[in-house]
């Protein structure tokens, strides 16, 4: 056994730009970063970035909580399988927060890794071939005319995949993914609603969005509106739903949903995530993992969650305005828009300067 000393600093600003979907009208984003650190230096980082409005805890939580990790060391198993090593630890050092949980599993995984010189995704998945998973550029924009013009420009620097949020008014965004749609036939294209989209709207434009050829449609209605959503022929995704189990199971057993969306950030973590996609696969449903415009130690453990399930889906880890709060940083795992294997222990995360500075 060895002791791990645990540190909890707080990062935040104020956002250059802003966020849209489940972050509008958010004007500042903070972090919690974790640390875990062993007597001879090799350290885990871990993050806890609760979104508000959208995740159900909150900065203040979560901050409480890991902060009480600071007491006591936590005593680790460098020998442990890892998911011996995460219930060891969660046995002697509970915490209840979903983004608590992440960033605890994290910090962990990413020690065990470094310290055996292991990438976390072989940590987790074992060894074995993976291939390069695709990353979906999301357009930030919030006006929907102006959604051509920001499509070609990100074709243009290279996107493969589009991710757009609608949910506003339903029609215009239709008349813009028609115009998108005509310049770029072929393109990957995938909405989410973040459950704001009217089902009278959807219902009444359901032949349109069809036309559209879409991947997939996140999460369009409210939970109350799925029976009679499911009714439409469209490629839909539950995201919001995954908190729900009992909601999820049942919409899932309707062999209507064609993917889970993973965000290991709200679902608690690593073991949460790899759950839901093993209930979703029996059931012959695809998992993608996304984020909740988390921070970049997040963002490159979600990395590692993607190639460890080897999801044929594109994955929602595109730029987004709040990783400009962060130092300067490098993922091994990010390479241009493709999440890629390497042999980098760990995250496989360098910044130029400590993330607390």
């Amino acid at each position: 056994m060895t002791e791990l000393h645990a540190r909890i600093d707080v990062l935040e600003g104020e956002l250059g730009a802003h966020l849209p979907g489940a972050g509008v009208g958010l004007a500042r984003r903070a972090f919690a970063v974790m640390s875990l650190t062993r007597s001879d230096g090799t350290t885990g980082l871990g993050e806890a970035s609760p979104l508000p409005g959208y995740s159900p805890d909150s900065i203040e939580e979560v901050g409480e909580e890991l902060q009480r990790l600071i007491d006591t060391p936590l005593r680790a198993d460098p020998l442990a399988t890892p998911f011996e090593l995460l219930r060891d630890i969660f046995e002697a050092h509970p915490v209840r927060h979903p983004s608590s949980r992440f960033a605890l599993e994290t910090a962990l995984l990413d020690w065990l890794g470094r310290t055996r010189g292991k990438p976390l995704h072989e940590i987790v998945g074992g060894g074995g071939d993976r291939q390069p998973i695709a990353i979906a550029d999301l357009v930030l924009e919030s006006d929907p005319s102006a959604w051509p013009r920001d499509a070609d420009a990100l074709v243009q620097q290279g996107a493969t995949h589009l991710k757009l949020k609608i949910g506003e008014d339903l029609e215009q965004e239709i008349t813009a993914l028609a115009q998108i749609r005509r310049s770029h036939p072929t393109l990957p294209l995938r909405l989410d609603g973040n459950r704001r989209v009217p089902l009278d709207a959807l219902s009444r434009h359901a032949a349109s969005i069809e036309s559209l050829d879409l991947e997939l449609i996140e999460e369009p209605v409210s939970p109350d509106s799925w029976r009679h959503a499911l009714s439409l022929p469209l490629p839909f995704a539950l995201d919001e739903s995954l908190r729900d189990p009992e909601l999820s199971e049942r919409l899932l057993d309707t062999g209507k949903i064609r993917a889970v969306v993973l965000k290991p950030m709200v679902l608690g973590g690593f073991q949460a995530s790899l759950e839901l996609a093993d209930r979703a696969s029996v059931r012959g449903v695809d998992s993608l993992v996304s984020h909740t415009f988390d921070g970049p130690i997040a963002r490159a453990a979600t990395a590692e969650l993607a190639l460890v399930l080897q999801s044929p889906l594109a994955a929602g880890l595109g730029w987004h305005p709040g990783l400009d709060l962060w130092p300067s940083q490098h993922t091994a795992a990010i390479r241009g828009r493709a999440i890629v294997p390497h042999d980098s222990p760990g995250l496989g995360l360098r910044f130029e300067e400590d993330p607390d500075a």
